[in-house]
């Protein structure tokens, strides 16, 4: 994955490390003939020099390659954040290995020499399970961003409302006037960009989904002013 200034990262991007020759230029042709743009490397080093984490798309990596395995690179680009869907490659048949790269999160696994219609069907797959996982990242950093904006007892109110609390119900488990409980609740729901409680849910659902922003909200320690 190059860092191209002007490449539109719009248009996904598969890549190959292999380091046979034959099976970067036959996967790049194959890919090319559905007009599905393809790159290949030769290797874990050349791959990782140019690797761009941002450019949408997925991979196929070799898992018999010299140096780091694919398996072993897989577990690089985990360390690294790289959210892109793999396709394990291989020219042996091990039980072993195809397990473990399943396990280790895999969206495919392809023996050489691989039915092409069946590995173009798994790349189709992996990029539309790329642009779900960078989807999720969007608005999962979206409602951190909203979350940090909110005061302690705009957080306060949060957790009630999600709850299903009402106002009086909040308004007295907060030791506040109802009034206030309203102006919080207005407050929070602006600074959260939510027009509606399931919005707002939703929202909060995925915050919880990191523990880091739960431990944030359930253990909040909370002003005395309102």
């Amino acid at each position: 994955m190059l860092r191209d200034p002007d490449c539109n990262y719009a248009e996904p991007l598969i890549t190959i490390v292999d380091d046979e020759d034959a099976v970067r230029r036959s996967l790049v042709d194959l890919f090319g003939s559905f007009d599905m743009p393809a790159i290949a490397f030769d290797g874990p080093a050349q791959f990782l020099a140019a690797f761009d984490p941002e450019r949408p798309g997925c991979l196929l990596l070799d898992i018999d390659m010299p140096g780091l395995t694919g398996l072993q690179l897989q577990s690089k680009l985990v360390e690294m954040g790289a959210i892109h869907p793999v396709l394990f490659i291989t020219g042996y048949e091990d039980v072993r290995m195809s397990i473990d790269a399943m396990k280790a999160g895999a969206a495919d696994y392809f023996l050489k020499p691989f039915d092409s219609v069946k590995v173009v069907a798994a790349a189709v797959d992996a990029i539309q399970l790329d642009r779900e996982r960078r989807m999720e990242r969007q608005n999962l950093d979206a409602a951190r961003h909203c979350f940090a904006k909110l005061t302690p007892r705009e957080r306060e109110v949060l957790k009630f409302v999600t709850d299903g609390l009402l106002n009086k119900q909040i308004a007295w488990e907060m030791g506040i006037s109802e009034i206030m409980v309203k102006l919080h609740r207005g407050r929070m729901m602006k600074k959260m960009e939510c027009r509606s409680l399931s919005d707002l849910v939703r929202r909060f659902d995925q915050l919880l989904s990191i523990k880091a922003d739960a431990s944030d909200m359930i253990g909040l320690p909370i002003s005395a002013s309102a």
